[in-house]
């Protein structure tokens, strides 16, 4: 996975168990990386163009009682487009909120900076989505696994003989 896929996941984790009533949220995805040719790419952006879709959109749109953040996330060292430095200005010209977020915590801050509810503990629980972006590598949410010694022939035999000399192994 992507480290903004992974960005976003987290961010929906935490949102799912953070974001208080009766705010809500939805992730926006444009289908930005379609597949097939360039031309093929082209033409499926001209028709959701058609449809009305923009680009620049943030990643994620929270709503709170009379207030709208949109919240554009990003990894590493990637920087917004000009349609989304557009949409920021949109955004705030509208009185709403827009915030670039590289981290679960950054989020977090965002939203509390622009007063919509968070559940308390929203802090230990952003460094625990943070802490686990960081990890690298296949099943970064796991613990490393200890591995133990198989038994001997040998080894067996001693055990074997102590216990039977009384002594528990």
């Amino acid at each position: 996975m992507q480290p903004e896929s992974r960005l976003r996941s987290r961010c929906r984790m935490f949102l799912t168990s953070h974001l208080l009533h009766p705010c809500w949220f939805t992730a926006i995805e444009h289908g930005r990386k379609h597949a097939g040719t360039a031309e093929q790419r082209a033409r499926q952006w001209q028709h959701l163009q058609s449809q009305g879709v923009k680009q620049g959109v943030a990643d994620v749109l929270i709503l709170a009682p009379g207030f709208a953040l949109m919240a554009e996330l990003k990894a590493g060292a990637n920087k917004q487009s000009e349609a989304q430095v557009a949409m920021q200005r949109v955004m705030e010209a509208l009185q709403h909120g827009y915030a670039v977020c590289r981290s679960v915590e950054q989020l977090g801050e965002a939203l509390q900076r622009h007063g919509i509810p968070l559940a308390a503990g929203w802090q230990v629980a952003a460094l625990h989505h943070d802490a686990a972006l960081n990890t690298s590598g296949k099943g970064h949410n796991k613990p490393p696994r200890t591995r133990t010694a198989k038994p001997t022939a040998r080894g067996l035999a001693k055990i074997a003989k102590a216990r039977a000399g009384g002594v528990f192994v």
